[in-house]
C-alpha cells in the first residue's frame, strides 16, 4: 500500500489523517527516512500495515475495494417501482479479481443490483447478482442494461437500430420484444451495462 493510499486509508478509518511523526513513532524510523518516503510516495510492507492496523485498533483492507451494492431490484419483467432512495451497502471485492480476471482497469463506476423476474432468464434468473458499470452508458453498440423506463428499473437487452428506433429485448421468448420509436415520448434513463453476473461464478 502506498503512502497516499495509506493516508487517505486512515483518514477514512479514524477521522484524521495521521502525522508524519505518528508514522514514525509506530514503525520505529527515524523522521527523514518517513518524509522521503512520502516524497516519493512508496509503499508500506505487510508487517507495517499490521503494525499500523494493531496500534489504531482498525482492519485496512490492502487487497479489497469496496464496491455499492444498490439494495433496488431492477426488474427483468414489468418493472421496479422506488419510492424512497434506496438502501446501499459496501460489499468488499478483491482488487485482482476486479484487474485480472475481469480486466477492469478502474472499479470506482461499479456497482451491485439485484435481478428480480424472470424474463432474461435463462442468462439471469430471478435474485441473480448483477455486476453493473455505471460509467458505461452508450447503447449504440447493444448490450445488457440497468435503466428506468419512466421511473421504473429494469434490466433489459437494448439494441438501436439504423432507423433510430429502440428495441428493448426480453431474454426469455415467453416476453415480446417492445420497439420505441425516435420520437415516443417515454422517459428513459440508462444507469450502466451489466457486465457480469455474479451469481454464474466470477
Amino acid at each position: 500500500m502506498k503512502y497516499s493510499e495509506l493516508s487517505n486509508t486512515l483518514q477514512k478509518l479514524i477521522g484524521i489523517c495521521p502525522k508524519q511523526s505518528d508514522l514514525c513513532k509506530i514503525l520505529e524510523i527515524k523522521p527523514a527516512a518517513m518524509s522521503a518516503r512520502a516524497g516519493r510516495d512508496s509503499e508500506f510492507s505487510a508487517e507495517e500495515v499490521g503494525r499500523i492496523e494493531e496500534y489504531y485498533g482498525i482492519e485496512i483492507t490492502t487487497d479489497c475495494v469496496e464496491l455499492e451494492y444498490i439494495k433496488i431490484s431492477p426488474s427483468c419483467g414489468r418493472g421496479t417501482v422506488v419510492l424512497d432512495d434506496a438502501d446501499v451497502t459496501p460489499v468488499k471485492i478483491g482488487r485482482e479479481i476486479i484487474r485480472d480476471l475481469w480486466k477492469i482497469p478502474h472499479p470506482v463506476d461499479l456497482k451491485l443490483f439485484k435481478a428480480s423476474g424472470d424474463s432474461m432468464e435463462s442468462l439471469i434468473e430471478d435474485g441473480n447478482i448483477l455486476l453493473v458499470d455505471t460509467s458505461r452508458k452508450d447503447f449504440n453498440n447493444g448490450g445488457i442494461f440497468v435503466l428506468t423506463i419512466n421511473n421504473e428499473w429494469y434490466v433489459k437487452r437494448l439494441r438501436l437500430r439504423v432507423t433510430g428506433e429502440l428495441d428493448i429485448i426480453s431474454d426469455n421468448e415467453k416476453y415480446p420484444m417492445e420497439t420505441l420509436k425516435p420520437n415516443s415520448d417515454v422517459e428513459i434513463k440508462i444507469i450502466g451495462r451489466v457486465i457480469k453476473n455474479l451469481s454464474r461464478g466470477l
